[in-house]
C-alpha cells in the first residue's frame, strides 16, 4: 500500500496532537511521543523526496536529525546547554543546506527585520543569561542567519516547492523565542503548547521542502 503525504500528515498531526495532550496533563507518555512526532517528520524526506536535490535532502534531514537530538536533551532541564548545542548544528546544517541549493543571498532587507526581532528578544533575556550568555547569543546569532537564507530561498521564483519554507523558518525563530522568553524572563502557562506547536509546524515546513 502506497503511503500518500496527505495521510502521513495525519500520522504526524496526530502524534502531535497526542504529545501536547499528555504534556498537558503531564503524563510520561509525553517522552515517546515527543521524540516520535519528530522522527516522523524526519523521515518524511526520504518518503517523499525530491530525487534532483539528494544533497539538500541529505543536509535537511542532517539538520533534523539534530533537531531530534535536542528534543531528547531538552526533555530533562538539567541537559539544556546539550538541547541548545544540537539545535545550533542543526541549524547549521539547514544554513548549509539553504546555500548550497541556491548559494549565498543577500537580501539585506529580511536580515533587517530578523535582526530587529532577535535583537528585541535578547534585550529582554540578556540580564538573566548569566553563564549562558554566550552561547545563547551565538544561537541568536545562527538562528537569525539561518532565517535569513530561509527567507532568501522561499522567495526565489525559480525555485519550486519552497514557498512555505520561509514560514517555517520565521516559525522556529518564533519557538525559540518563546523558550527563551519563558526561561529567562517571565514563565507563561501555555508556552509548552505554542512552542510544540510552532516548532513541528517549524520543522515540517523545512522537511517539505525537501520533499516532492
Amino acid at each position: 500500500m502506497h503511503l500518500s503525504q496527505p495521510y502521513y500528515f495525519i500520522i504526524i498531526l496526530l502524534s502531535a496532537i497526542t504529545a501536547v495532550t499528555v504534556n498537558f496533563f503531564g503524563l510520561k507518555a509525553f517522552y515517546v511521543f515527543k521524540p516520535l512526532t519528530t522522527v516522523l517528520i524526519l523521515i518524511y524526506p526520504f518518503i517523499f523526496q525530491a530525487t534532483h536535490l539528494k544533497k539538500y535532502v541529505k543536509l535537511v534531514t542532517l539538520g533534523l536529525f539534530f533537531c531530534l537530538t535536542g528534543d531528547i536533551f531538552l526533555l530533562f532541564e538539567s541537559y539544556f546547554i546539550w538541547g541548545l548545542a544540537s539545535f545550533l548544528i542543526g541549524h547549521m546544517f539547514f544554513l548549509f543546506a539553504f546555500v548550497q541549493r541556491q548559494g549565498w543571498q543577500w537580501k539585506l532587507q529580511i536580515l533587517i527585520i530578523l535582526g530587529l526581532v532577535g535583537a528585541i528578544v535578547f534585550l529582554f533575556i540578556y540580564e538573566n543569561l548569566e553563564m549562558l550568555f554566550f552561547p545563547v547569543s551565538v544561537y541568536l546569532l545562527v538562528i537569525i542567519v539561518m532565517s535569513w537564507q530561509g527567507w532568501a530561498l522561499a522567495l526565489n521564483p525559480n525555485e519550486k516547492n519552497v514557498q512555505p519554507l520561509g514560514w517555517g523558518v520565521s516559525l522556529f525563530l518564533f519557538s525559540d523565542a518563546l523558550i527563551a522568553i519563558d526561561k529567562f524572563y517571565y514563565p507563561f502557562s501555555i508556552a509548552g503548547i505554542l512552542i510544540l506547536v510552532t516548532y513541528w509546524t517549524a520543522v515540517f515546513l523545512i522537511a517539505k521542502s525537501a520533499s516532492k
